[in-house]
């Protein structure tokens, strides 16, 4: 049943049954709707009923003012749906609003339909880059909004998912979707219905926003991501489509978790292959190696100053010594780690035992040096491998800071646990980048690493019980904090 909500300029509404096609609206005692006031014609529009839907046709007499949701209505009329606004001129005291109650059968077979193509084409990928893409694309092909983003959780914030035709510039009501992410239930807003309730934000008022539709992806009562759908005109299906909508969020949290754990697993598998293939590689290059380079040095030593050969022999020592290191990273991330020697460790010496060494590093690269040390910082650590830890992090900090910059580290304490942090000034990631700097052989900006180095602070991190955060931009730097269980010294008063 189709409905007009009158509005009068004394503020109160009546509604009206849209019952006869065509139904018209006019100043003549014979409209079908009569509104004998200055500026209405005899016989002003008409809402005709054909195809299925309701369509609104101005006559000659309103050609030019009558509008629907602010826009100019054109001689040939235009297709009604439910929540427009109709404007019969400019002076004229009544507003009037097209409503609907329900939907035709054949229509709700229709979205049916279109929600199970939408659900086969986000479940016929097990990639997980590929499934974020059709859950964005099928939402707002489902929903009828104009832009549509994809919020992934992270720790306790909403990272925006993009993919390569995104516009990084687009402003987003930043404010709804952290408000589903947190409450776990969706959010529709019909900014132009101009019902109570209807909360605008100055992001909402700025973007000329008339629909906002944001739904939580959540797996039982776990959000892992928020899709965020908005319009500049209203939404062609209105809030009764709404349990369809959380349906495909729900599967569509299915299928971005089951892509995250197949991938994780092939990773799992590859990972485990890599290392018995590292291992068996590494055993028979290693002695070779330990050859050409003490040769090397042997030749060296015996060349005499000014011999050509000496610059050539120092270069083969290096390299050499550059792919023993390399075979390290392998051996030291295929294989099984020992068990963990944990003692109580005081962080800010390991941190001075890292940076002591790499001095005239820090002055032939012009990188200024803050330290920030508790030296009551104790953590429950091997020490070792903290110091492995360490040093990956601070080398990828100065190879970050090519023409120089500043360079922070600090240690501290909280309640339990300690932090350890590492601040660059250097070039920034991506959030590509920033999302894969885990991944084994993953290398950005390094022509000679082997991108083993955040793989193995991540596993010993792990191995801690610890966690691991990163912050970071193009252009504006990386920090990587980590999280370390504290001795017992480390809680209360040093």
């Amino acid at each position: 049943m189709a409905r007009l909500e009158i509005g009068g300029s004394d503020g109160l509404a009546k509604v009206v049954a849209i019952d006869r096609t065509p139904f018209s609206i006019g100043s003549d005692r014979s409209a079908s709707l009569a509104l004998p006031v200055a500026g209405v014609a005899p016989v002003h529009a008409q809402i005709v009923h054909f195809g299925g839907e309701h369509h609104l046709v101005p006559h000659a007499a309103a050609a030019g003012h009558l509008r629907v949701d602010g826009n100019p209505v054109p001689e040939g009329g235009l297709p009604l749906v439910h929540g427009m606004r109709i404007e019969l001129g400019a002076g004229i005291p009544y507003t009037l609003r097209f409503l609907t109650q329900g939907a035709r059968a054949e229509d709700r077979e229709d979205r049916l339909v279109t929600l199970m193509e939408v659900a086969r084409t986000i479940t016929s990928s097990l990639a997980v880059e590929d499934v974020l893409d059709r859950v964005l694309d099928g939402a707002v092909r489902f929903s009828g909004a104009e832009r549509g983003y994809l919020f992934l959780k992270e720790g306790d914030g909403l990272v925006r998912w993009r993919r390569g035709s995104d516009d990084e510039r687009a402003e987003v009501s930043l404010s709804v979707p952290e408000e589903v992410a947190s409450t776990g239930r969706p959010v529709y807003r019909d900014v132009a219905s101009g019902d109570p309730g209807q909360i605008t934000t100055d992001s909402i008022v700025r973007l000329r926003l008339q629909a906002i539709l944001c739904l939580p992806l959540a797996i039982r009562q776990d959000v892992i991501g928020v899709v965020y759908l908005d319009s500049r005109k209203r939404l062609p299906h209105h809030q009764p489509d709404l349990h369809l909508l959380e349906a495909l969020a729900g599967l569509a949290a299915v299928a971005i978790q089951n892509s995250r754990l197949v991938e994780e697993r092939v990773r799992a598998e590859r990972v485990l292959a890599i290392g018995q293939m590292a291992r068996a590689v590494v055993h028979d290059l290693r002695s070779p190696l330990s050859s050409i380079r003490g040769l090397a040095e042997l030749l060296r030593e015996r060349a005499p100053e000014g011999d050509p050969s000496r610059p050539h022999l120092s270069t083969i020592m290096a390299e050499a010594d550059r792919l023993a290191g390399i075979t390290g990273d392998l051996l030291q991330f295929s294989r099984e780690a020992p068990p963990l020697q944990r003692i109580p460790v005081k962080l800010a010496d390991l941190v001075r035992q890292t940076v002591q060494p790499l001095q005239p590093r820090l002055e032939r690269s012009r990188v200024d040096l803050a330290l920030v040390l508790d030296e009551g910082a104790r953590a429950l650590v091997d020490a070792p491998r903290i110091l492995r830890v360490l040093h990956n992090l601070v080398g990828n900090a100065l190879d970050a800071m090519r023409g120089g910059g500043s360079l922070e580290i600090r240690c501290g304490r909280e309640s339990g646990f300690c932090l350890l942090s590492v601040r660059d000034g250097g070039c920034g990631m991506t959030d590509e980048v920033r999302r894969r700097v885990f991944e084994p052989f993953f290398t950005h900006g390094k022509p000679h690493g082997t991108g083993l180095g955040m793989a193995i602070v991540q596993r010993i991190i792990a191995e801690h019980g610890g966690a691991i955060r990163i912050e970071s931009a193009p252009g504006q730097g990386t920090t990587v904090e980590l999280e370390l269980p504290a001795a017992a010294q480390a809680v209360g008063t040093p």
